[in-house]
């Protein structure tokens, strides 16, 4: 449990007046326990951390109408502390030319049908988004209270084409979605001192170029040269922007890892699944993972969208007699490959003894929840024959238990409305990572309101899983 108040000793307290009419007030308290105090611990790895108290003062000075105490969470005046694993950009419009050469400027292109903006990918149209330009833009959150309600089974399963819940409240694009420095300062009213940034439009457009191989790399690396731009891939060693590198050409991929790690790239986006007709281990990918394993630096699958090898299988599988239903065959497709991109690429790769050929890789799955987490340990430890659990890959066994070295080589960052105990209990406090999907509608609506799924855990539990744990994956002591 955390320490109650009784037991931290305040070094220092301060309060601001803030709110709709000066009407909160938040005070901050930076504490130790009398034990820590007495033993030299600092504030920085104190069970106490920064506590604090938001009051709501009743009319004309009459009192405390409301008063809640807990952990800090981003009030004003507060030093930042926490380290969201999953923020998000809107991308600008030229993100994918600014830097491309002629042949990418004919590729990709902005068309127009009535007063609706769409980016073309060649023939292609990216369809993963509604609106690629995102002005108007759903405010952040808008949508979890609904996923709450659905986690739980209390909330009506069904909504009118016409619901608010279905599209969400829409406002003019904020400079702090697409301006690192006007980020910063958000950043800081919501008490992140560091996040993991990636894209929105960008993870759903690498199935669109799938089988024009070199046009996709070269379009990534115009994105990636764009993303350092904007962002920086470790801007004011705050802001930690993951450059996108398709697993299409190992050759190609090799270069490009090349490119953004001598730009200072701190970690690497991939797109779950299998790599273009491969496994991500097979040896063919080594001189990739090669140079993961010498830089130190993370890889992170995350949530992807826009066509894929999955769509390819199922119209061969669920498919290739007339369909009756598209209705049914469109509920029936998403739910076969819920969580499947990140399932097989973990057994894939723990399977195929990546982690035994590249000792430093480390890997986390980032928006991609954890329900396939249980699953995935069970299939690990059930892998070979049914009375030789021996696996051997590529000339090399796999010397520890899998379900090991997924509890050490894997971090996992589950959605807010999971039972995240739950998952620590299941893999490690060490694994586990604050990821709020901001400022996206269906994430948190503030980052900090992730620390309510950790309700009633220990406060170094919950320091780990809200800061250290992502600070021990980008390798910073």
């Amino acid at each position: 449990m955390l320490p109650t108040p009784s037991r931290c000793l305040a070094l220092s307290v301060s309060c601001t007046l803030g709110g709709e009419d000066d009407k909160m007030l938040w005070c901050a308290m930076v504490a130790v326990t009398l034990d820590e105090y007495r033993q030299g611990v600092g504030v920085e790895r104190s069970r106490c951390a920064t506590w604090g108290m938001k009051c709501r003062l009743r009319p004309h000075g009459r009192g405390v109408e409301h008063m809640d105490f807990g952990l800090v969470d981003g009030s004003p005046g507060v030093t930042p502390w926490m380290f969201d694993a999953d923020n998000h950009y809107y991308e600008a419009t030229d993100a994918f030319t600014r830097h491309g050469d002629a042949d990418v400027k004919a590729h990709v292109r902005w068309v127009s049908n009535g007063r609706r903006r769409h980016i073309m990918f060649g023939p292609y149209m990216a369809t993963s988004l509604p609106n690629p330009t995102f002005d108007p833009i759903a405010k952040p959150g808008v949508f979890h209270d609904r996923l709450l309600e659905l986690e739980s089974g209390t909330g009506n399963r069904a909504l009118s084409r016409m619901a608010k819940q279905r599209y969400g409240e829409l406002e003019p694009i904020s400079p702090e979605y697409q301006n690192r420095d006007a980020r910063l300062s958000v950043m800081d009213q919501q008490g992140l001192e560091r996040c993991l940034l990636f894209p929105t439009l960008g993870v759903g457009v690498e199935g669109l170029m799938s089988r024009d191989v070199e046009m996709a790399y070269k379009v990534f690396h115009a994105f990636n040269l764009w993303l350092d731009d904007d962002w920086g891939y470790a801007y004011q060693n705050r802001i930690h922007a993951a450059p996108h590198i398709p697993l299409l050409d190992p050759g190609l991929a090799a270069r490009e890892l090349d490119a953004v790690l001598e730009r200072g790239a701190a970690v690497i986006a991939l797109r779950p699944g299998p790599a273009n007709g491969r496994s991500p281990a097979d040896p063919a990918w080594d001189p990739f993972w090669a140079r993961i394993n010498e830089a130190g630096v993370p890889v992170a699958y995350h949530a992807s969208a826009g066509p894929d090898d999955y769509d390819v299988a199922f119209q061969h599988l669920w498919e290739r007699q007339q369909v009756t239903d598209m209705q049914y065959q469109a509920i029936l497709a998403a739910a076969l490959r819920d969580s499947r991109g990140i399932l097989d690429t973990v057994l894939a790769l723990i399977l195929g003894n990546l982690f035994g050929r590249f000792p430093n890789v480390r890997i986390a799955s980032v928006e991609l929840g954890c329900a396939w987490v249980p699953y995935c340990l069970h299939v690990l430890d059930h892998a070979g024959t049914l009375l030789d659990r021996n696996i051997v890959a590529f000339g090399s066994a796999v010397k520890d238990r899998p379900s090991d070295i997924f509890k050490a080589r894997v971090s996992v960052s589950p959605f807010p409305e999971e039972d995240v105990r739950g998952l620590i209990d299941l893999i490690g406090d060490d694994q586990v990572l604050f990821g709020s999907d901001w400022p996206h509608p269906e994430g948190n609506k503030a980052p900090a309101d992730y620390v309510a799924c950790l309700e009633g855990t220990e406060a170094e539990v919950v320091r780990k899983v809200m800061r250290e744990n992502a600070l021990h994956l980008l390798g910073v002591t």
